[in-house]
């Protein structure tokens, strides 16, 4: 029996809502969430995020750019003004905006900036550059963690998912991958790819360490890559990597690696965060999963027959609804132990899922970054509590250095469908 016999009967059990998966829910029409302001591509939900953010966005079927991590670098690939902040956050969002443009996209369509500091008060700083280059409605979701960077002398970096140009329904359009030439970089590495609207595949994060014959990076590949084989994928799907590793220094080596796995075409967009595990790497992809039978469960869970099922993340989500709701990096509302932050943490994502017509049972992809043992045992203990155990998304939980805000030791952010 070959793999893909196997995926291809897997996944028929799950369209056809057998006792694997859980059978498909009635689907309500879309409103626009309460106190979120709203447009043709994109809802933002403010609550009470602070000025310049939401505490979820919502998009409805549209096409979407995911960037690589930028750097403060000039066109000429050199850091700017080392150790001059502001100069760097500005550098960052040049770069930002060129890619965007040059992906069929801008600052004012965007869902998700994540930021990669140093200390907490960059985050703050970024937020508010970034607010004086938006529409004063154009709230995207924030996430931030504190990191080693990949080159000396970087203060902040940062990566993101922005809506595209519309695309022709009709046709059924690949993963365009996107090089800029007005920010300096690779010409065998994309700046952004471009997914289009329809299906999206989340893999959770795979660790994995060196050895004497083969890096931890080709181990983690290799299995991602049998997964994407398994769900009938190629690399030609991969729409970003996502790297923890250490150290930091050592993202140059990983991109050469990583290259290895996209013969004859770029490689995918790529973001390094430095984190404090044994296993070398972890890496977590998303790929364009086809569109299908748009009467199918919004997001069903796959793990590959030769792996044990685990009751708190999956190891892949299949996302088919045309909802996809993304939430900032959420922190407890007060200083406490692991196990109150988290409680508190999925307790604020409950609120904040019912006003975007969502649960916590129609998670797709979870990151969860801790700081220490105690906050990592928070998630341990709740997600069992929280979570159907034939329905946790695709995650990775991943030790950093900080979560950007102080006083905090955990942050949690999500993606999450329509009911």
């Amino acid at each position: 029996m070959t793999w893909r016999f196997v995926v291809a009967f897997v996944l028929a059990v799950c369209l056809t809502g057998s006792g694997y998966c859980p059978a498909a829910e009635d689907q309500p029409a879309a409103e626009t969430p309460a106190g979120g302001s709203s447009g043709a591509a994109v809802q933002y939900l403010a609550l009470d995020a602070p000025a310049g953010m939401s505490q979820a966005v919502v998009v409805e079927g549209q096409p979407l750019v995911h960037t690589r991590q930028l750097l403060p670098v000039d066109q000429a690939g050199q850091v700017v003004d080392a150790g001059a902040l502001d100069r760097q956050i500005e550098q960052v969002l040049n770069n930002l905006d060129a890619v965007l443009a040059a992906s069929g996209s801008a600052l004012n369509q965007l869902v998700r900036l994540n930021v990669y500091a140093i200390t907490p008060d960059v985050v703050d700083q970024v937020r508010e550059q970034l607010s004086k280059r938006l529409d004063p409605a154009v709230r995207p979701a924030i996430t931030a963690v504190l990191t080693p960077m990949p080159r000396r002398g970087v203060l902040v970096a940062v990566d993101a998912v922005a809506v595209a140009a519309a695309q022709d329904q009709e046709v059924a359009q690949p993963v365009a991958l996107k090089r800029c030439d007005a920010v300096a970089g690779d010409a065998q590495h994309a700046d952004a790819a471009v997914l289009p609207a329809g299906g999206v595949a989340y893999l959770s994060g795979v660790p994995r360490e060196s050895d004497v014959a083969v890096p931890a990076v080709a181990k983690a590949m290799a299995t991602l890559m049998k997964t994407l084989e398994l769900l009938q994928l190629s690399p030609a799907h991969v729409v970003q990597l996502k790297v923890f590793l250490r150290p930091a220094s050592s993202a140059e080596d990983t991109l050469r690696e990583l290259a290895k796995f996209f013969p004859g075409q770029m490689t995918p967009p790529v973001v390094f965060v430095e984190w404090v595990a044994v296993p070398h790497v972890e890496i977590e992809l998303i790929a364009q999963w086809p569109p299908t039978d748009a009467a199918a469960e919004p997001v069903q869970y796959f793990t590959p027959p030769d792996v044990r099922a685990a009751p708190t993340f999956s190891r892949v989500a299949l996302v088919r609804g045309a909802r996809h709701i993304y939430t900032s990096g959420l922190f407890a509302r007060e200083e406490g132990n692991g196990e109150s932050q988290v409680r508190d943490l999925f307790a604020q994502l409950e609120t904040i899922l019912a006003e975007t017509g969502s649960d916590i049972r129609h998670l797709a992809k979870a990151s969860y970054f801790v700081c220490d043992a105690d906050a990592s045992r928070g998630f341990d203990v709740v997600r069992p509590i929280a979570f159907d155990p034939l329905r946790p998304p695709a995650a990775s939980l991943v030790m950093v250095h900080g979560v950007g805000r102080a006083g905090r030791t955990l942050t949690m952010d999500v993606i999450a469908v329509g009911k």
